[in-house]
This record gives C-alpha cells, structure tokens and sequence, in this order.
C-alpha cells in the first residue's frame, strides 16, 4: 500500500466531493473517546445536507484543524462542542472563495 502519514486526532474544517457536487462540512478523526471507542474512525457531518449517501464514493479533504480530539464528562457536553465546532468549520470555510 505505501507509506503514508495520518492526520492528527481530532476535528477539522472539511469539504467533501462526491455525485458531481462539492459539500462543505466539519469531521472528526479519531477514536470517539467520549463514548469508549476504541476503533479509529472518520465521520463527516456535511453541512445543509438531507440526501443519503452512505454506500456512495466520496472524497473528504481536510481544510483546517480546528482542535486535538478529547474526551467529554458526557454526551451534554459533547453535543455543546460539536455546535461550536461546526460554527468554527462554517466559519474557516466562509474564509474559502
């Protein structure tokens, strides 16, 4: 497969391209240690969204980190973050014409 350098931990401006259309969105990368996870996963939320595409091909490029990922005192407060952090990835990605 070849050598290749994985991103840090964590959540991060993001614009995904797939179905002819390019999306803008915020993803987190990491192991989810608020809810004990324990595989290293990516998970996009893209923004304005209501299609489906799960099962689809896309691409997910990584524009800005925002924050090194962490683990919450419960799910109140991971759900508050997660609103700030798709506010700051609007926000970084308002920055790109």
């Amino acid at each position: 497969m070849g050598d290749y350098l994985r991103p840090a931990f964590g959540v991060y401006a993001v614009t995904v391209e797939g179905e002819g259309q390019i999306y803008r969105g915020v993803a987190n990368l990491g192991r989810r240690p608020t809810v004990a996870g324990l595989v290293e996963r990516l998970e996009v939320h893209i923004f304005d969204f209501a299609g489906d595409l799960y099962g689809r091909k896309l691409t997910v490029a990584l524009r800005d980190f925002l924050r090194p990922e962490q683990k919450f005192d419960g799910l109140d407060a991971l759900t508050r973050q997660i609103a700030c952090d798709a506010e700051a990835a609007r926000d970084k990605l308002a920055a790109l014409c």
